[in-house]
């Protein structure tokens, strides 16, 4: 099967962390989590499977010197602490060996069985960057948008959760700025390789939106995908609370107190079902609720859930 890496764009707090583990449980595929939290993982020696905390998956998987090269070229840093990347890049295209600067084609190179890795690190500009590389334009691996969005209304309260300081106003700003780049970014990308989705579709109805997107990837629908709490991930990083529902499956759970604060209980009483969070329904007064709508209303309504 043609390798392809599917990304995902989105607004933090908005299920891509899910997804990725979703789509990860299927045979064919990788789930990477936020592949650009590689670089300052592995700079600050901290663990990089952020799903197992002490899980050794990519130093074993990809070796140190493997591991030491994708970490730089991703985070566009010198691969020799004495040569410019962009001299050596030079060098190693005149001499054909660059493969160094494809970092998927590497990951497939060591990723047995796997035809597919999903790269959930939701920025537009690393997207954009990333799809530069040679291996995707010449064709040798194919490049998939997945624009996962939501209502922006709980997207901001996501946000207020996490940073009380900011307020409505600039909560809500931000929202709207950004929006409007993934939708210039999205607007312009392939229209063959990209698929909207929403994120109340994939926690309200996550069987068809799935098989939905296994169509739009190439690859055959599993249902057993939905567990993905059973299967083995290796994520780089993402969403704390989803990987939490993982340890506790698992009898892993490890305490964390900047989540705890955060979210209160909420991961540690929900079960591993797939749920809407509609928190942002109780959550938010109806005084945040009038800034919202005054100054992100317009563009929130193709993405309203009411």
């Amino acid at each position: 099967m043609h390798k392809k890496v599917i990304f995902i764009m989105s607004a933090g707090h908005s299920g891509s962390s899910l997804l990725s583990l979703i789509l990860g449980s299927h045979p064919d595929c990788f789930s990477a989590g936020e592949l650009v939290g590689l670089p300052i993982g592995y700079r600050n020696k901290t663990p990089i499977d952020c799903v197992n905390m002490t899980s050794d998956f990519w130093e074993n998987t990809f070796g140190q010197e493997g591991l030491h090269q994708l970490a730089n070229v991703l985070g566009n840093t010198r691969l020799n602490k004495y040569v410019p990347l962009k001299i050596e890049k030079t060098i190693r295209e005149i001499f054909k060996t660059d493969g160094v600067f494809n970092p998927y084609s590497f990951m497939f190179s060591k990723l047995n069985n796997k035809s597919l890795i999903i790269d959930s690190s939701k920025s537009y500009p690393w997207i954009g960057k990333r799809i530069t590389a040679k291996e995707f334009t010449s064709g040798r691996v194919g490049a998939y948008l997945i624009y996962l969005v939501r209502d922006g209304r709980a997207v901001v309260n996501s946000y207020l959760r996490k940073y009380p300081h900011w307020g409505m106003a600039r909560a809500a700003t931000e929202w709207v700025e950004k929006t409007k780049l993934r939708n210039d970014f999205f607007e312009k990308f392939n229209p063959e390789k990209k698929i909207e989705i929403a994120y109340e579709q994939l926690a309200s109805n996550p069987h068809q939106t799935v098989e939905n997107i296994c169509n739009f990837a190439g690859i055959e629908f599993v249902p057993s995908m939905i567990e993905y709490w059973k299967y083995d991930h290796h994520d780089v990083s993402g969403n704390y609370g989803t990987y939490s529902l993982i340890r506790r499956y698992k009898g892993q759970e490890i305490e964390n107190e900047a989540e705890q604060k955060i979210h209160g209980d909420y991961y540690k009483n929900m079960d591993l079902t797939i749920k809407l969070d509609l928190r942002w329904q109780r959550e938010l007064s109806p005084e945040k609720l009038e800034i919202f709508e005054s100054i992100a209303g317009e563009v929130n309504k193709p993405f309203e859930w009411n």
